[in-house]
């Protein structure tokens, strides 16, 4: 969680319980060393918030008001982009699951829709990017919202044009990144993998099957396939080194083009690798965990430049 949502979690409780932010900060502090610090302020935050009766369930809330813990929350937002829909097995079931970023005019956040009938909303394209959506239920975790099968979604006919597409990511060093938690980090890039292409949908995103010559979408039959960049980089800032996973629209941003197909050109990608190599930027995303390995990698959804002028006034303010 950042900085700004633990402010805004401490400054909820006080307000729930009608007591100060200092006796808030003062049980947080208490709640952290009987448990030996073993748990995070946010986590003995949220032990604080219950034990004085103070909920952040049942609410709609502004995407900056977004609480990790919080439950059954309405939402109004517009969809910003629709990523592939993925399959996955669970207990020898295939199962689907979509992501979404959705923003409104406060912030932006990922939100993972996991029931089938959400899903096909946007494989029909009853939700496209563009729609302005009302979610009910969802639940926040780790900053995004999560949607089963007791929530809803749908579209609905409102404008919302002043967004805020920008998310919020604290800045942290490679040594510091958790897993699920949005961080910017400073750092070098060290080595670079060949990039890899698959071909998704161009209704729903899906991923598709490739049956000899012919692409194979399995709520759209026979398509066009549209195809998707991934590089991945291994970057480093000096306290460690970590995967960076950069998916289309990143890849594009790190090699200053607007066509994938450019990457399969061998002379033109082995240049700007050269280019590239040794050259420190700010990238911004989440860690996960990869399940093959059992370790972090860093999935980018932002690179930036590093403005030299702008550096040495934040770090001498």
């Amino acid at each position: 969680m950042i900085k700004a949502g633990y402010e805004q979690l401490i400054d909820r409780i006080a307000k729930g319980a009608a007591i100060t932010i200092e006796e808030v900060e003062r049980r947080i502090d208490a709640k952290r060393a009987k448990l030996s610090g073993l748990i995070s302020k946010e986590g003995a935050a949220q032990i604080v918030a219950a034990e004085l009766g103070v909920s952040f369930d049942k609410q709609k809330v502004k995407i900056s008001e977004l609480l990790s813990g919080m439950r059954k929350i309405s939402v109004n937002a517009k969809v910003v982009e629709i990523y592939p829909v993925r399959t996955f097995k669970k207990e020898g079931n295939e199962n689907k699951v979509a992501t979404l970023l959705i923003a409104d005019e406060t912030s932006s956040t990922r939100t993972v829709l996991w029931d089938t009938n959400h899903i096909k909303l946007i494989e029909t394209k009853e939700i496209r990017e563009g729609s302005v959506v009302e979610i009910k239920d969802a639940s926040v975790r780790a900053g995004e919202l999560h949607l089963g099968n007791i929530s809803s979604i749908k579209p609905i006919n409102e404008e919302m044009s002043n967004i805020v597409i920008k998310q919020n990511f604290e800045e942290r060093n490679i040594a510091g990144i958790q897993a699920n938690v949005n961080c910017t980090v400073r750092a070098a890039i060290v080595q670079i993998f060949e990039p890899r292409f698959f071909a998704v949908c161009p209704e729903c995103s899906s991923k598709l099957q490739q049956d000899i010559d012919k692409f194979i979408c399995a709520t759209h039959g026979n398509v066009i396939p549209s195809n998707r960049a991934i590089v991945s980089l291994v970057i480093d800032d000096g306290t460690e080194n970590i995967r960076a996973i950069c998916f289309n629209e990143a890849a594009k941003k790190l090699f200053g083009f607007d066509d994938v197909e450019m990457l399969k050109d061998a002379n033109y990608f082995l240049g700007k690798k050269d280019e590239l190599l040794g050259k420190e930027l700010f990238f911004s995303g989440r860690a996960r965990q990869n399940k093959l390995f059992g370790n972090l990698e860093f999935i980018v959804s932002d690179i930036n430049e590093i403005k030299l002028r702008e550096l040495i006034q934040k770090l001498s303010g």
